[in-house]
């Protein structure tokens, strides 16, 4: 399946939304998500994909989705953040979230790293 690609800052509100439970009828009351247009109910159900990550966009997106804070929950590398504590359906999750310029990896001991091209 081909996802959406969306902006960060989009990425971000629809994550902040998530996590505080909105409702999708809810969300299409909002101008907030206006950028998204007919596209925000399918962005909702089945995903998307950032069209261009940074390392703070994925701290960020960390932070939201999972809780995880940098040098507490994870390491930032010369290559990308290293040590994320993530169970296999959050790795997927994420990994869908990625941008074309980075990847998500498996680490010796079970944690994951993302990594910039």
């Amino acid at each position: 399946m081909t996802l959406i690609k969306i902006s960060m800052p989009d990425a971000i509100r629809i994550e902040k939304a998530r996590r505080d439970g909105v409702e999708i009828g809810e969300l299409l009351k909002h101008e907030n998500f206006a950028s998204l247009g007919t596209d925000l109910e399918t962005v909702f159900r089945d995903g998307y994909q950032v069209k261009f990550l940074t390392v703070n966009g994925a701290k960020n997106l960390l932070r939201i989705k999972f809780g995880q804070e940098a040098d507490l929950d994870y390491t930032e590398t010369e290559q990308g953040l290293s040590g994320l504590a993530l169970d296999e359906a959050q790795a997927e999750s994420f990994r869908q979230i990625l941008s074309d310029n980075c990847r998500l990896e498996q680490e010796t001991g079970g944690s994951y790293r993302i990594l910039w091209a």
